[in-house]
């Protein structure tokens, strides 16, 4: 049976490191659903509200190279992978969040050792706070990358698997 994964992200290429590390070191040879998830606070403007789209505000958030290098992971791991959604949390609570792992049928989280924020969006928020406090289990991890290809840029670097953690 897939185990729905869940994996803190602000769509960024440096983000998926996370995933990397997670998809070299932490699910086995067991295939897994794996849901990327951001932090993003809402308008509490009426007309926001009647015209929110959870799609339209993840399409604003990510770029040609994330989709990128989310590719080169789902063709390298492919045999981890059985798919990966993209989804935002847009509650404010902890009742909020309890019901969004429910509804996603969350069985673990993975994330980052540092808050991870989309320069381009001011209505991000940090979900660590969220996932500490909830009753899922999750790790906590650090990463420093050893590897830096000035070069080749943030997408070749996603290739380079030496990373250092501190758990």
């Amino acid at each position: 049976m897939n185990k729905n994964i869940l994996v803190t992200t602000d769509f960024s290429i440096s983000s998926l490191n996370l995933l990397k590390y997670v998809l070299e070191n932490k699910l086995g040879n067991q295939r897994h659903n794996i849901v990327l998830v951001y932090g993003y606070s809402t308008s509490d403007s009426i007309t926001d509200m009647l015209f929110f789209s959870k799609s339209k505000v993840i399409d604003s958030l990510y770029n040609e190279a994330f989709e990128e290098g989310l590719s080169v992971l789902k063709n390298k791991f492919n045999s981890k992978i059985h798919i990966i959604r993209k989804d935002i949390f847009t509650g404010y609570n902890r009742g909020a969040f309890e019901t969004f792992l429910q509804s996603n049928k969350i069985d673990f989280a993975f994330i980052s050792g540092s808050f991870v924020s989309n320069k381009n969006q001011k209505n991000s928020f940090d979900l660590r706070p969220f996932i500490k406090n909830s009753s899922i289990d999750y790790e906590e991890i650090s990463l420093y990358s050893e590897a830096f290809v000035p070069e080749k840029g943030e997408l070749a670097e996603l290739f380079q698997s030496s990373f250092a953690t501190s758990n």
